[in-house]
């Protein structure tokens, strides 16, 4: 040994004892599973109720990354189902009152079961995949994914059908649920059917022949569904035989104290639902009062499930007082189940009895509880019934004449959605939009005050709003058929709050739709925004609107509304200050188109070349003067021109205020057609002083009067109309410029006459004329200028100590008019009239002193 050494034979030691035993046990040992031979012994540990060493598996495996095809979605499933299996052993073991916390268990379940589906599922392993997904999602509430995956379960499973016709069952008592399930939601008989169907189901998996002989608390589950089914479906009789089985089912079955409580406690409410079903509500209100009076805080679910049913008892018997009073115990715990119903119910009452704001004040609280109608579920109350709620309070306010009703109506829609589509609630935000501002102008018509510049921006505001809806409604509505037409609206509304940018962009919108009819239309339209764009746009739209008008003459010249084009084009270049083209266009349209007097197109145009007409000539420089002057020689043919420019005016004019004495333009018209004859009485005056021989100042004299009596009679008929719409309180600024003139200018024409009229008679009639303007006006500082002309007609007359009492009492008038002085009432301020009323009199004082002096 020792010639071999220490080292060899401590490395043979090694060997032997070491190195060979490893060997041998390595080519002993089974060879290491595959992973998809690891995965089915976890599947195997799962089946055979090894619940947590397959889980500690599965996770393991997740854990290291695996991601195998063979394996799919297997290790997903594993770790679902025993997560699912400790949420069931939980819930089973937890105190009352402590069973949310196994919600996370449950949640974290229903993942890992998603994720398994999203890979794939062995066929022998989707029917527990069902069933357990199914019941993760019953339990944390999900009931249309529920629904749907348990019907699926129910059909292929073998085992777990109890429970899953337990769960379909409690799902259905949802009639929500139940009608998402159906090919027509709306059918009674489909309805009917599925209810049946249910009820089958859970007689033949939990209540069959012997198994109530068994007494457990599934039974009784399963017992207290069918009678709710029947009573949802209307078989009274059915539901009472049902109701007494539970009763007698709950004396012989095992419970805790808090069990007991409850499933009394939904009896006696099922019970209570059945009398109010019948309309029995003194037998309900008995039944219930017991529950909301004995129950603590510990019960509150029965104590809010009575209060409500005691509110819809008492509506039933339409004491909406004490109603609303029960109703409004759950209509403020927000998570509770007929916490939905109740604010609905208690607004729909409140409404009933005027009381709009707290009307609105429940709806909206009710309306905010809803997160999505896709997951709507509530036993209490049915989607179609809670729509038709807030859509009767919102029909009432809507379609009502307040505007305080039209601001309820318009709140309810903002919160409308998600309990109503986008498109609808926009649609009705829209309606009640236009409505209020239609209201807000018919108020503002009425008091016709067009210098009251804050109202007129408050009802173009209400416009705007009204325009702003339109364009939400339409740019929820694309693909509606009635989308053009909304946009067209839109538009109209936003120009009506002269917001003509908003509305160009509609109009603009609207022309690109493509409608199938109404271009021709949408062409004017767009002229007219383009000219209003005109007065307030630095671009020149004056040019755009031209051409916009003689594409639509082009394109559509057979159209009934290219009349109204031509008319507006007769606008547009008057706009451009091309007037003779104007009148050329008007003039076309007047006598050369087929239209009748009576096509309101031919009205306008007949009245707007009349006015152009008189405009344009009495513009001129110099050519309108208050005090006519000589003509010299080279100046009498220009103004013959102007003179038969304002000849043409007075024939339009004249025919119009002629043929339609209602138009609303009427006034005007014959205001401008009065002032065109005093005009043109003036060639004559001009002429007279240059005459050669008497009779032609003869015949300018009786020319001049011819005309002054033209515009008198004018002026008569203009009087007597405005006055009787002055009574009404109904006049516009500018017809009240109007009336004055009535009033004032056949005065000033008899003044004018007077020097023509060496019998003083018509400066008599001058001085009766202006007393009755200053005793139409009285108060107004116009009347100063009606006794300043008086004491000028006395001057005429020679009457001057008359002439200085009518401007005594002027100044005794204008004391009296109190401050402030309204500056556009005459030329002249109060000051300035002062001083002018103390000369004149100073004057006269010393014209009648001279008088009287030897």
């Amino acid at each position: 040994m020792a010639a071999i050494g220490f080292v060899p034979m401590l490395a043979l030691a090694v060997i032997t004892g070491i190195v060979v035993p490893v060997m041998a046990w390595m080519a002993l040992k089974e060879p290491e599973l595959t992973p998809f031979e690891k995965t089915v012994q976890a599947l195997e540990y799962l089946r055979e109720g090894r619940t947590k060493t397959a889980y500690l598996e599965a996770i393991q495996m997740l854990d290291d990354g695996l991601n195998d095809p063979e394996v799919g979605g297997a290790l997903e499933f594993i770790v679902g189902v025993a997560l699912f299996r400790k949420a069931e052993r939980v819930t089973q073991e937890a105190a009352p009152g402590y069973l949310g916390i196994t919600e996370p268990i449950y949640r974290l379940s229903m993942r890992y079961l998603e994720r398994a589906q999203q890979k794939s599922i062995m066929n022998e392993l989707v029917s527990e995949w069902r069933y357990t997904i199914g019941a993760c999602y019953y339990k944390l509430g999900h009931v249309y994914e529920a629904r749907e995956i348990l019907e699926a379960a129910y059909e292929m499973a073998e085992e777990n059908r109890t429970d899953i016709a337990l769960m379909l069952a409690q799902v259905y008592l949802d009639p929500n649920v139940l009608k998402s399930s159906l090919v027509h939601p709306t059918s009674r008989n489909e309805q009917q059917e599925k209810r049946r169907e249910i009820i089958q189901n859970l007689q033949r998996e939990c209540l069959q022949e012997g198994a109530l002989s068994e007494r457990n608390e599934e039974q009784f589950l399963a017992l207290y569904c069918v009678a709710e089914l029947q009573r949802q479906d209307g078989q009274v009789d059915e539901a009472e035989q049902t109701l007494n089985q539970l009763e007698e089912l709950m004396q012989s079955i095992e419970l805790t104290e808090e069990r007991a409580g409850e499933h009394s406690d939904a009896l006696t409410i099922l019970k209570a639902r059945l009398f109010l079903d019948q309309e029995q509500t003194e037998e309900a209100r008995e039944l219930l009062e017991k529950i909301v009076s004995l129950k603590t805080g510990l019960e509150q679910k029965a104590v809010l499930q009575g209060h409500y049913l005691l509110g819809r008892s008492y509506a039933i018997d339409q004491r909406y007082d004490l109603a609303l009073a029960h109703f409004e115990k759950p209509a403020s715990v927000k998570d509770s189940e007929v916490f939905f119903p109740a604010n609905l119910y208690a607004g729909d009452i409140a409404r009933k009895r005027g009381l709009h704001e707290e009307s609105l004040a429940f709806l909206i609280r009710g309306l905010n509880g809803v997160d999505s109608t896709e997951v709507f579920a509530n036993r209490w109350m049915d989607l179609d019934e809670a729509r038709d709620l807030v859509q009767t309070a919102w029909d009432e306010w809507g379609n009502s004449s307040s505007y305080e009703q039209f601001r309820f109506s318009l709140e309810l829609a903002r919160h409308m959605i998600p309990l109503f589509t986008q498109s609808h609630a926009n649609q009705l935000m829209a309606l009640v939009s236009r409505k209020r501002a239609e209201l807000v102008q018919s108020q503002y018509d009425a008091v016709a005050h067009e210098e009251d510049l804050e109202k007129l921006r408050d009802v173009r505001d209400h416009w705007k709003r009204a325009g702003h809806a339109y364009a939400r409604l339409a740019n929820s509505s694309r693909a509606s058929s009635n989308y053009g037409q909304i946009l067209w609206e839109a538009s109209q509304h936003y120009r009506r709050g002269n917001d003509f940018n908003n509305a160009l962009q509609m109009l603009e919108m609207y022309i690109a739709s493509n409608p199938r009819s109404g271009l021709t239309a949408a062409y004017i339209f767009k002229a007219r925004l383009l000219l209003d764009l005109e007065e307030y746009d630095e671009s020149p739209r004056v040019e755009e609107a031209i051409a916009t008008l003689e594409q639509a003459l082009r394109d559509f010249p057979k159209d009934q509304l290219i009349y109204d084009a031509q008319f507006l084009l007769g606008r547009a270049y008057l706009e451009q200050g091309k007037t003779d083209r104007a009148a050329e266009v008007w003039r076309a349209l007047i006598l050369e188109s087929p239209l009748t007097p009576e096509a309101r197109e031919w009205q306008q145009a007949l009245f707007a070349l009349g006015r152009m007409l008189f405009h344009v000539t009495e513009t001129r420089p110099g050519y309108l003067l208050t005090v006519a002057q000589p003509e010299q020689p080279g100046e009498l043919a220009g103004k013959d021109e102007r003179y038969g420019q304002v000849d043409e005016a007075i024939h339009w004019l004249d025919e119009f205020v002629r043929r339609i004495p209602d138009h609303p333009d009427v006034h005007e018209a014959r205001w401008l057609l009065a002032k065109g004859l005093r005009f043109r009485a003036r060639r004559a005056e001009n002429r007279i002083r240059t005459a050669e021989t008497e009779n032609t100042r003869v015949e300018l004299e009786k020319e001049i009067r011819e005309y002054l009596q033209r515009a008198t009679a004018q002026y008569k008929v203009l009087a007597d109309e405005l006055a009787r719409i002055d009574q009404r309180n109904e006049l516009t600024s500018a017809s009240r410029q109007f009336l004055r003139d009535a009033y004032f200018e056949p005065a000033h024409i008899q003044f004018d006459l007077g020097g023509y009229d060496p019998s003083g008679d018509s400066f008599r009639q001058a001085i009766d004329l202006y007393s009755n303007a200053a005793f139409y006006f009285t108060g107004k500082p116009v009347v100063l200028v009606a006794y300043y002309r008086i004491a000028e007609c006395y001057r005429q007359l020679g009457a001057y100590a008359e002439a200085r009492r009518q401007l005594e009492q002027a100044r005794v008038i204008l004391n009296q008019i109190p401050e402030p002085f309204p500056a556009t009432s005459t030329n002249f301020s109060k000051q300035e009239w002062q001083r002018l009323l103390e000369q004149s009199v100073k004057l006269y004082d010393l014209t009648l002193n001279a008088s009287a002096a030897p």
